[in-house]
């Protein structure tokens, strides 16, 4: 009897290691994996600071080389940039898995590597209830569902505080811009639209039909926007006097311009609140009029 007992808790735990992992990608593929991958390249910073977010850091042996965060993510070998990958360097590497950026990485870069037999797993999360979901399937990929599952929780929560406490605010004409020479922007299907919606704020090109759409200031001074934020804009005096010859705009004229770094914008990890609560905090003092001197540094 102990040796029949002995045998099936044997082999009830071995059919529990050895799980079958499925999990869908934001592309509607189907992954599935007999074990957890244990060799991972990650072809984005976004996805290289999940995985260490939820404990899988030690299992990225490639990355792009922005993945700059943490500290320990500049020591992997960097396989890639926004324009191109090294395939014969991410073929040696012999990955379980690479984890692509379906909008940064394109099309092209995903199939080449799927023709080299690699399974590649695709994400884009477009909104920001998405990102707790991601960590949960990335832990189920790299075998942390524990405590992804733990980081995922505490996001979701404060992100509904975040959400509760915006509420029924009287809305603000955001204008986002991406870059300033030539000057870019963002439509409503990008996860940031969905950040200033979260916060009371109205995208003013929410219905342009490019997701990344390139504007002029002819069509900026037409949505009057009652504040600017610049993402990945380094000095705010700087964001202030590039739009002070525009004084007619309600943004310029109540000196509600303000810069987030890109890193906390557009990387769908765990500092992505940390963004977040910025662009909260920016929307208020404009529903407010509050004015901001021109000497104040509003970066982080």
């Amino acid at each position: 009897m102990l040796c029949r007992l002995l045998t099936f808790v044997l082999l009830t735990v071995a059919c529990q290691s050895y799980a079958a992992i499925e999990v869908i990608d934001d592309n509607g593929d189907w992954h599935r994996l007999d074990k957890p991958a244990n060799r991972i390249i990650s072809l984005s910073p976004s996805t290289t600071e999940i995985l260490f977010y939820i404990g899988a850091g030690d299992q990225i042996v490639g990355a792009d080389e922005y993945s700059n965060y943490p500290q320990q993510a500049k020591k992997i070998l960097r396989v890639n940039n926004h324009a191109t990958a090294n395939y014969e360097l991410i073929l040696s590497l012999k990955p379980d898995l690479v984890i692509a950026w379906q909008s940064g990485n394109g099309q092209k870069i995903i199939e080449r590597i799927r023709q080299l037999g690699i399974p590649v797993f695709v994400v884009e999360p477009s909104r920001v209830d998405a990102i707790p979901v991601l960590f949960k399937r990335l832990g189920q990929l790299s075998g942390h569902s524990l405590e992804a599952h733990k980081k995922a929780a505490a996001f979701a929560e404060q992100l509904q505080l975040l959400r509760r406490a915006n509420q029924h605010k009287p809305e603000v004409r955001v204008f986002y811009e991406v870059w300033h020479d030539p000057l870019i922007t963002l439509n409503g299907r990008h996860i940031v639209s969905d950040v200033i919606d979260l916060c009371g704020g109205v995208n003013t090109f929410a219905d342009s039909l490019a997701l990344v759409p390139y504007v002029n200031i002819e069509s900026v001074l037409a949505v009057d926007p009652q504040i600017i934020i610049a993402g990945g804009e380094k000095d705010r005096l700087s964001l202030l006097a590039r739009w002070e010859k525009w004084r007619s705009l309600s943004a310029v004229k109540n000196k509600h311009l303000y810069s987030i770094s890109s890193d906390l914008m557009q990387r769908h990890a765990g500092r992505f609140l940390d963004g977040v609560e910025l662009v909260c905090e920016y929307i208020d003092r404009a529903r407010v009029g509050e004015n901001i001197p021109a000497s104040v540094d509003s970066n982080l």
